[in-house]
C-alpha cells in the first residue's frame, strides 16, 4: 500500500507540475506581465538572484498588462508582490525600493529613436538649448518626463508607453529619448513604423532602476535584496547582463565615445543614496 501511495504522488507531481505542492514553493510572488525583451531580462535577472537564496521562491505574472499606476497600487494593496521602476519615479513613494540598480545605471544614458529622414533635424543640436527647439515623447507615468520638463524640455505623453511608437511615426513629437539598451529589438519589431535611432547624441542623468515591494513585505525585500548582492559578488549578474541580446546591442551600435553628450540634472533622486561602489554601475563616465 505504501508503494502504490508513492507512485500515486509521483504521477500527480509529474501530472500537476507547476503545482505549489510538488514544487515546494516556500515562497509565492505575483509579477507584472513580462510585455517585452526589456522585461524578460530583467525577469531573468531576478530568477537568477532568488535562485542565490536558500529559499525556493515561485513567480507568477499577472494575466492582464495594466498601467505603472496601477501595478503601484496593486502593490500597495498586495495583490501585486513587487514592481520594477525607475528610481525618478513619484508613483514609488510609498514603496520600498531594493537600492541596487537593475540595469546598472543605463537608464540615464538616453538616445533618441525619430523618424527615418529626420537626422538633419538633430544635427546641428549641440547643446540643451538647442535640444529644447523640439518636443520629446514620454510615458505620462514615466519618472524621466518629470526630469525632461524640469530642464526645459517639451514633452507630449502618452498614458500607455507603447502608444508612443505609433504616435512619433505620426508626428505627435520629434523623437522619442530611451535608455541606450532600449530601442533596438523594439525598433526590429517595428519596422513598418519607418524609425531609427539619431546618431549622435547621448542625453545623461543620474538615474537607476530598482525593484520595489510593499513596505510591509520584509521577506521579499530581503530575498532580493540579498541575492541581487550574491549575484554580483559571484559574477553571474554581470555574466548574463552583458551577454544578453539587448546589452549586446549597446555594445556593439551605440557608439557612446563618439555621440555629443547633453547633461541635464534630475530632480527626483538624491544621488546620496545611490549606491557608489563601481560593481553596481555600468562602466561609463559616472555622474554620481
Amino acid at each position: 500500500m505504501r508503494k502504490n501511495t508513492i507512485i500515486n504522488y509521483a504521477f500527480i507531481c509529474f501530472i500537476l507540475l507547476n503545482s505549489y505542492i510538488c514544487h515546494g514553493c516556500s515562497v509565492t510572488a505575483t509579477i507584472p506581465l513580462i510585455e517585452s525583451e526589456k522585461d524578460k531580462l530583467i525577469y531573468d535577472l531576478l530568477v537568477l538572484s532568488l535562485s542565490k537564496t536558500d529559499v525556493n521562491v515561485c513567480l507568477t505574472q499577472l494575466e492582464q498588462v495594466i498601467t505603472d499606476a496601477r501595478k503601484t497600487r496593486r502593490v500597495e494593496e498586495g495583490s501585486l508582490s513587487l514592481k520594477w521602476s525607475s528610481a525618478s519615479n513619484p508613483l514609488e513613494k510609498n514603496l520600498k525600493p531594493i537600492k541596487v540598480p537593475i540595469f546598472k545605471g543605463l537608464l540615464g544614458y538616453r538616445i533618441f529613436v525619430i523618424r527615418k529622414g529626420d537626422q538633419n533635424r538633430f544635427n546641428s543640436i549641440k547643446t540643451l538649448e538647442d535640444l529644447r527647439k523640439l518636443t520629446a515623447g514620454q510615458g505620462y507615468f514615466w519618472g524621466d518626463t518629470k526630469i525632461l520638463q524640469t530642464a526645459g524640455i517639451p514633452v507630449v505623453t502618452a498614458a500607455q508607453g507603447r502608444n508612443l511608437w505609433s504616435m512619433l511615426a505620426s508626428h505627435r513629437f520629434d523623437y522619442m529619448p530611451l535608455a541606450v539598451h532600449e530601442p533596438w529589438l523594439d525598433l526590429e519589431h517595428r519596422a513598418e513604423l519607418q524609425l531609427e535611432v539619431e546618431k549622435n547624441l547621448l542625453l545623461v542623468y543620474p538615474s537607476a532602476m530598482f525593484f520595489y515591494v510593499s513596505t510591509e513585505n520584509k521577506v521579499l525585500y530581503d530575498l532580493i535584496s540579498s541575492g541581487m548582492e550574491r549575484a554580483i559578488n559571484d559574477g553571474s549578474y554581470d555574466r548574463l547582463f552583458y551577454q544578453s541580446r539587448m546589452i549586446q546591442a549597446v555594445v556593439e551600435r551605440v557608439n557612446l565615445s563618439t555621440r555629443k553628450v547633453i547633461y541635464i540634472y534630475n530632480p527626483l533622486i538624491d544621488t546620496n543614496l545611490l549606491p557608489t561602489n563601481p560593481k553596481y554601475w555600468f562602466p561609463l563616465p559616472s555622474l554620481m
